[in-house]
């Protein structure tokens, strides 16, 4: 039965976990690639001056005011560059609501963060796998030398005679 066990846990080991790595890869790039089709680059409008920026810095923070696809108005706070005055266009980028969101990931990026759970995923079951490999074999060893303490039990007493 030990054997059987320590096979099929080989077996997920070996095709599982990267089988695991790959589809939490895939899960992540459709996201990403999702994320790109779900968010949009809106020109909003400067509706005030920005504040000067701090001694050695071209930018600062201001509002700006935006129109929904549906129609209705919205405002946030989004970094611009100091130089810019009221009434100016700044990109922004916008949810399919119109509420202000960030930049969707670009194709390197979504790369390396698919590449990264594909990692991560493949080796946490692969731990799990040996995790549980180490357990089933601890197991079965405290059996076997259970065995082995039940049968020497036996045999003790007449291999002591015999000795004598």
């Amino acid at each position: 039965m030990e054997g059987w066990i320590l096979l099929v846990l080989g077996m997920t080991g070996f095709i599982g976990a990267p089988l695991g790595g790959a589809v939490a890869g895939e899960a992540v790039l459709e996201g990403r690639a999702q994320q790109r089709t779900e968010r949009h680059l809106t020109d909003a409008v400067l509706v005030e001056d920005p504040v000067p920026a701090a001694r050695g810095s071209v930018r600062t923070r201001a509002t700006v005011g935006w129109t929904a696809p549906d129609g209705t108005a919205h405002t946030g706070r989004v970094p611009v560059g100091s130089h810019l005055e009221r009434g100016a266009w700044v990109p922004v980028w916008t949810d399919e609501d119109g509420a202000m969101t960030s930049a969707p990931l670009g194709s390197a990026a979504a790369r390396f963060d698919a590449a990264v759970a594909a990692l991560a995923v493949t080796v946490s079951l692969g731990l799990l796998v040996l995790a549980v490999h180490r357990l089933v074999r601890r197991r079965y060893e405290r059996l076997r030398a259970a065995q082995w303490g039940r049968g020497w039990a036996r045999v003790a007493p007449e291999w002591d005679r015999k000795n004598v």
